[in-house]
């Protein structure tokens, strides 16, 4: 079966040289074809895009927003001398307006200058502004202080504890206009359904939305006038944007990195062009497929283009090996290439296969955007699959080249001896080779025990970019910005009205302002509980003996009448339209949400202990969203790593043609994993959304290496039926086109150094470390390994065939 695969692949090597301007023709028509959906390319880096439509989670997030409005608010903390002093409230009034008249899709703009003041005179409830009588002396400006920070709902909410820090909160809309007929002034009605399902806003619009309350913010900064944006929707725009920088300077800095080590290693024009040609055809062939899937861009997908192009050329860099060694001898470059295709196509392809099919496991993840790479990821390995056999051969038949190819004399040539003397000695030396081995893995199996879990993405950011200095003020000085949501459920039209459902509520407030785990705490409680007690104080003469719970249901149905006829729009925030479901909103820092379960489930115990069986609850929004991740990494990460060995061990094996053999080459494969994980641990750096990726890409990359090298040592141990020589011709025929894709792929890796993201940082310097891990295991453990199991074999009753099947 393997010569009837060699030989049809050195067929179509000829074919393609032969038919060099069909194939050309044919590939370059599907790929210009195919990039013209490359425009419609979106981003997606928001929370809730972690979760599937039908999740669910989502589902339950989706539902609350329809009914609520957007929990995604945009924080900014103003920090002045003195934020009761008659300056700084003019300077803050022309901030807030300007917001309120620039910014778009904006349902409502709250600070000090418009907060809800609830108030009674005389027999009249009054809902006003906090600021319609402006202060004009001293005197007003400490009676305004003092009625400030006397307010329960104004403090941790518009002005920090000490008075130090004022906010202004922005409240987005819900839904998307794009697509409406309405304009933009127009997009104040809620969706009126004749859509079947309401978008919510996209990219664009979240763009819009913050670059310009950074605009108007940059406007009025000032030294006495300190601002400081924060908030979930600020995050996304800020990481789309890091992301558009990053993956354009990674992918030039890719492509340079790239042609200097085919250079290196080819020392011809080429030996460079052809390979980025073919891989950088893939690249976007598979970023027009993305759009075409309507997969986004996000925090996972991104990296797509650097990888697929560091990993895409390793299947050119095998190929043109051979091809050259054939043209020294003197062949053409048709038999050339043909010799070639039949040598290393078939492991080329092998290769293509096991790294997607690493690949593929994500496919199986709870994560839409890491379920996502699990279908790009492979079907680009494939494009560049297909390319690399079918468009390469055409692209050597154009390209002229040398009769005499005598080059590499010094540095290749030292590279190839250096391998090949690495692979002796192995031999030589295996059981000790095999014992070193042994003792780091058992290092960093106890490094393992060490790992933690981590989803922090405000901490991904650096300690000195706006967005992380923001979110550590407002974490400090306001109990963060980050919300979770207790729709309570009475079961009944106007349940909400019942003095006892009420006072549980109270008590939910309490208990959940006792409730800590780690450093994960609840800021702020609001509900409907509120409104209740400020409306009953009101009525009776402000006096704050009164600021409670009234008695009697009918009464709390007038207070609450009377404050709805104020012209108020502020219940419909708290409690749905039939009053029968009470909105519980608890503010949370914005810390590592791997703190956020367990706070959770006390949380939720806490609420039945509370509401006992007179209400229903369900718990949701976007601080929920951020705890689910946790869960969701580490399931995923367990059935990623599961799903890419039982695709990757039957290949490896399939490939061999040994079940014995097979098994024992996954020791190489699985080393360099054990040694990354072990790293993690004893370094603290953490498991999250990307370094769970790791495990697996390195499953499909490192076989790769595997795959070539028992592809030719079963070849030559076949012909000389010495484990020292089949070593040996193996690695000076592989030997070198491993170690440079080995680098180029680690390279690729090591380019998020540059990262602006700590995440992507993390990332791909684990890869490359795990890279360069499986090039040592292919070159030292595994040949050590076949020494071994070739002498046991020859001491057993059972020989190790290394014959191919037929």
């Amino acid at each position: 079966m393997r010569e009837r695969i060699e030989h049809a692949l050195e067929c179509w090597g000829k074919f393609a040289y032969r038919r060099a301007g069909w194939v050309l023709a044919v590939s370059i028509l599907v790929v210009a074809a195919l990039a013209t959906q490359l425009p419609k390319i979106a981003f997606d880096t928001s929370t809730e895009g972690f979760f599937t439509k039908d999740d669910p989670i989502r589902i339950a997030y989706d539902a609350f927003r329809e009914r609520f409005g957007s929990d995604t608010l945009t924080l900014i903390a103003v920090r002045p001398p003195d934020v009761f002093d008659l300056g700084f409230l003019e300077k803050l009034r022309a901030f807030h307006e300007a917001l309120e008249d620039e910014v778009p899709l904006v349902v409502e703009v709250t600070s000090l200058i418009n907060a809800r003041e609830t108030r009674g005179e005389a027999d009249e409830l009054i809902v006003g502004e906090l600021l319609e009588d402006w202060p004009t002396s001293e005197a007003d400006l400490a009676q305004l202080k003092q009625r400030v920070m006397a307010n329960p709902l104004y403090v941790d909410q518009l002005v920090s504890r000490n008075a130090g820090v004022t906010t202004v909160v922005i409240e987005s809309e819900v839904y998307s206009r794009l697509g409406t007929d309405e304009g933009f002034d127009d997009f104040d009605d809620e969706p009126d359904g004749t859509e079947e399902e309401p978008a919510f806003l996209t990219g664009e619009e979240i763009e819009s939305i913050v670059t310009t309350i950074f605009d108007v913010a940059a406007r009025h900064r000032a030294p006495d006038f300190e601002l400081y944006v924060t908030g979930t929707l600020v995050m996304t725009h800020e990481m789309q944007r890091e992301m558009r920088s990053d993956m354009a300077r990674f992918t030039g800095l890719a492509l340079a990195m790239i042609a200097f080590f085919l250079g290196v290693l080819f020392r011809r024009v080429a030996g460079v062009v052809l390979p980025i040609v073919t891989v950088l055809l893939s690249v976007l062939a598979t970023a027009s497929v993305m759009v075409i899937a309507g997969i986004p861009l996000t925090l996972t997908t991104q990296i797509l283009p650097s990888f697929l192009l560091a990993v895409g050329v390793g299947g050119s860099v095998h190929i043109l090996a051979i091809f050259y060694q054939a043209r020294r001898r003197g062949e053409s470059k048709e038999d050339s290439i043909a010799f070639a295709m039949g040598h290393s196509g078939l492991a080329v392809a092998m290769t293509s296969f096991t790294t997607a099919g690493g690949l593929v496991s994500f496919a199986a993840a709870d994560l839409q955007p890491i379920a996502h790479f699990g279908y790009i990821a492979p079907a680009g390995i494939m494009v560049a699959l297909l390319l690399t056999l079918g468009l390469l051969p055409a692209l050597i038949a154009f390209f002229p080249m040398r009769s005499e190819q005598a080059i590499d004399p010094s540095r290749s040539a030292f590279t190839q001896r250096l391998v090949v003397r690495v692979g002796a000695f192995a031999t030589r030396h295996a059981w000790a080779t095999v014992a070193v081995w042994g003792a780091l893995l058992c290092v960093a199996l106890l490094g393992m025990t060490f790992l933690r879990l981590s989803h922090a993405p405000f901490a991904w950011f650096p300690e000195d970019h706006p967005t992380r200095i923001a979110s550590d003020l407002v974490n400090d000085e306001m109990n963060g910005a980050l919300f979770i949501e207790f729709l309570v459920d009475s079961g009944r039209e106007n349940g909400v009205h019942d003095p006892d459902l009420l006072l549980r509520l109270d008590d939910i407030h309490e208990r959940a302002s006792n409730t800590r785990v780690h450093d994960m705490y609840v800021g702020k409680t609001l509900s409907v509980v509120d409104v209740v007690k400020e409306i009953h104080q009101a009525l009776n003469e402000n006096q704050s003996a009164y600021h409670a719970v009234p008695g009697d249901p009918q009464l709390v149905a007038q207070e609450l009448l009377l404050f709805e006829n104020s012209g108020s729009d502020d219940l419909e925030n708290v409690v749905d339209p039939s009053f029968q479901v009470a909105r519980v909103t608890m503010k949370l820092p914005f810390l590592d949400a791997v703190n956020f379960p367990p706070l959770y489930d006390i949380l939720r115990a806490e609420v039945t202990a509370a509401l006992g069986d007179r209400a229903e609850f369900t718990l949701t929004g976007l601080g929920v969203l951020a705890g689910e991740t946790i869960v969701a990494v580490m399931h995923s990460m367990l059935r990623s790593y599961a799903i890419a060995l039982a695709v990757i061990c039957p290949l490896l094996v399939l490939l061999i043609g040994n079940l014995r053999l097979g098994l024992v080459a996954v020791i190489p494969n699985l080393a360099p994993i054990i040694l990354v994980l072990g790293l993690m641990g004893w370094t603290g750096v953490p498991l999250d959304m990307l370094t769970m990726l790791i495990g697996s890409i390195a499953i499909g990359l490192a076989v790769d290496d595997t795959i070539h090298f028992m592809h030719n040592f079963r070849r030559y141990y076949a012909q000389s039926g010495n484990v020292d020589t089949a070593v040996r011709e193996t690695l000076s025929t592989t030997g070198q086109a491993l170690l440079f894709t080995s680098l180029v792929l680690s390279s690729g890796f090591f380019l998020y150094w540059f990262a602006t993201l700590l995440i992507l940082h993390n990332f791909g310097l684990l890869t490359a470390f795990t890279i360069i891990a499986a090039f040592l295991a292919d070159i030292l453990l595994a040949p050590a390994l076949m020494v071994l199991v070739t002498r046991s074999a020859a001491t057993s009753t059972v020989p190790v065939s290394m014959e191919a099947s037929p």
